[in-house]
């Protein structure tokens, strides 16, 4: 079971529509959802290979490093 859904697989399953039936959330809020979070996510994983380069470039460049 190592394999992760897609939205549109999470939001088109029929065990995960049920749940949210029954919970009253409308497939499309929970659809939403997910592309909000996914959106975080890669903004978050952006962010950190940026901060990653800046760090390694420093370290490149700056003659301390090498101590």
């Amino acid at each position: 079971m190592g394999e992760e859904l897609t939205i549109h697989e999470a939001a088109a399953d029929p065990l995960i529509g049920q749940v949210l039936q029954a919970d009253g959330v409308p497939q499309r809020a929970f659809a939403q959802l997910l592309q909000s979070a996914a959106r975080l996510r890669a903004a978050e994983l952006a962010k950190a290979i940026v901060e990653d380069r800046a760090d390694a470039d420093v370290g490149e460049t700056d003659p301390s490093s090498k101590l």
